[in-house]
């Protein structure tokens, strides 16, 4: 007898086959479960589309693990992020999925995490051992974990690590896997002794939940004295208790609200001297009120009115005060007591067009040294960008994370600020390497962020950028599905194959952009891809008979296999390159 669903798993159902055929109507059920299971697990850390493709590392060889993330004081650590990692960290967050297309929980899920995640996490584990029956991806991903738990030591960080399980199920688990569940918890709360580790089960019902809470648009303030307001514009100056403002900067269960900020919690400065003296200033026992010692925080909204003793604002941007809120997150996390104190709180209601946001962003944030990367969503280049892209190519540029996807657009047409940085690197300027090797400092980095996004380039290279991507990628996913690939990491042949596209499809030595701009797409064809993945499958392996460490994941992210992939491209005259 066929078995029932609640009105929960009926719903979800519901809620999976539309969400499916709005976002990736192209991707398997199992795998957009996947997908889906890992952006309700990872709500409270507001990641964007390419940040949770990321983490996910299902597939052969993948230990029983979907995806995997880590987290330093609530930063996602990309490729590259050890090298802004801050000098000293609270919190070491380690998120590990397991999500199952059905409608229940198995023993055997637990029984195989227990048994590799052990391994996995050891900082003494032997990688060429490890290498035989583990995916690239995952290896890479737990050795992203380890270097940071290395690296801040010295600052004696939480540790905590999550272990998500979500199923379509109706109900909690049986007894009998809460119980191994319990076993891997404590097993994973030996990797520190500053480790606390949790296991949490997500049913039908709460995956229900998390997409019904989506993201919040509007926001209340509760301020002490009655805002002081002009008649030059809309706006409000008041003072706001330190519980109240925690309380307007966080979720439900006291995570911060990324989608706050414009400039984002990404950039969030560390240890500088100005935050510590903001922390000391928060910590003062001297009775004096916060507000006198701080220039306090700006927020930009669509709209502000006042309802009793509150503002409610629509679609607030915190666009200065970044370092000054994460300080108050950090102290009132900490059980820091607020005494009456107050933050100065200015509310701009600006409007959508013309330059006036923009000016504020720019004005209010001055006073503070901030990355290079943080303000780089309002230069003109990146809105120019977006049109463009919108125009042109029918696709949603997301200056800032998350906005398209929480609107439906479909994943693979929804393209951030990294995304098109690598995809731009590895077939206009023809350094997969560097794509592979680097995310944040593609942005981050002023001479690797003046190569990517220019005025000098024609704003179409864009766009044809991603559409060679996208349609080696269609190619890559049916390709290995009959033909698995070294490595099984997609993103390994993906980047050097749309380096090897930028010859092969122009014939030239040295493409140009404008030369670029000349192809047409429609020559990269099926058998053109095979014959490229070819070429890149054989010198993939003259490589690894010459090194097998570290496998195609170490290989592909070293210039000098670009450069013979290059040569090897040049030298065969099937490929008909000007010699």
């Amino acid at each position: 007898m066929a078995s029932t669903q609640n009105n929960d798993q009926r719903l979800l159902e519901r809620i999976l086959e539309d969400q499916q055929r709005k976002l990736a109507p192209d991707k398997s059920r199992d795998d957009f479960f996947t997908f889906f299971a890992a952006d309700k697990a990872l709500q409270d850390w507001d990641l964007d589309n390419d940040e949770i493709t990321d983490g996910i590392v299902d597939g052969a060889h993948d230990c029983g693990i979907d995806g995997i993330w880590t987290f330093v004081d609530e930063r996602y650590i990309t490729a590259d992020a050890h090298q802004f990692l801050p000098t000293r960290a609270r919190n070491i967050d380690l998120v590990i999925l397991q999500a199952k297309n059905t409608s229940g929980y198995q023993e055997t899920v637990i029984e195989k995490l227990h048994f590799h995640l052990p391994t996995l996490l050891d900082m003494s584990r032997d990688e060429d051992d490890l290498i035989e029956h583990t995916n690239a991806k995952l290896l890479d991903r737990t050795r992203r974990f380890l270097h940071v738990l290395e690296e801040l030591a010295s600052s004696f960080p939480q540790v905590r690590i999550k272990v998500i399980y979500a199923s379509k199920a109706a109900e909690s688990p049986h007894p009998n896997v809460k119980s191994k569940g319990d076993r891997l918890r404590r097993e994973l709360a030996k990797i520190t002794s500053d480790t606390s580790a949790d296991i949490e089960y997500l049913n039908a019902a709460d995956l229900r939940e998390r997409t019904a809470r989506g993201a919040k648009a509007v926001a209340q303030l509760v301020f002490t004295e009655t805002p002081m307001s002009t008649s030059l514009g809309e706006g409000y100056v008041c003072l706001a208790r330190l519980d109240e403002y925690y309380r307007f900067i966080t979720s439900a269960n006291d995570a911060l609200r990324l989608e706050l900020f414009e400039s984002n919690v990404r950039d969030y400065a560390g240890s500088t001297s100005v935050n510590s003296a903001i922390a000391e200033t928060l910590k003062s026992a001297t009775g004096e009120d916060f507000w006198w010692f701080n220039n306090g925080v700006t927020v930009v909204a669509d709209a502000a009115q006042i309802a009793g003793k509150k503002i409610v604002i629509k679609e607030p941007q915190i666009v200065n005060g970044l370092q000054t809120s994460h300080e108050i997150f950090s102290y009132v996390q900490s059980g820091g007591q607020h005494r009456d104190r107050s933050l100065l709180v200015k509310i701009v209601v600006a409007p959508e067009s013309g330059t006036a946001r923009d000016r504020i962003i720019r004005a209010t944030n001055s006073q503070t040294q901030l990355p290079a990367g943080a303000l780089r969503a309002t230069e003109a280049i990146q809105k120019d960008i977006e049109e463009s892209l919108h125009q042109a190519g029918g696709y949603y540029y997301e200056r800032r994370a998350s906005y398209y996807r929480n609107l439906g657009f479909p994943l693979e047409r929804v393209v951030s600020m990294a995304r098109l940085a690598r995809e731009f690197t590895a077939f206009v300027l023809r350094e997969p390497h560097t794509a592979l090797r680097h995310s944040d400092a593609l942005l981050l980095d002023d001479q690797h962020y003046a190569q990517i996004f220019s005025t000098r380039y024609d704003l179409d290279i864009y766009r044809f950028s991603l559409d060679v991507h996208t349609r080696l990628r269609s190619f890559l996913t049916q390709y290995a599905e009959d033909h698995p690939l070294l490595g099984e990491t997609l993103e390994n042949w993906l980047y050097p194959l749309a380096s090897m596209s930028a010859y092969t499809l122009t014939r030239l030595r040295h493409p140009s952009a404008r030369d670029l701009l000349n192809i047409d797409l429609a020559h990269l064809n099926e058998s053109l891809m095979v014959r490229m993945t070819g070429t890149l499958e054989q010198n993939f392996k003259s490589a690894l008979r010459h090194s097998k460490a570290g496998g195609v994941d170490r290989i592909a992210r070293t210039s000098e296999f670009t450069t013979k992939l290059r040569q090897a491209v040049i030298s065969q005259s099937r490929y008909r390159v000007e010699r």
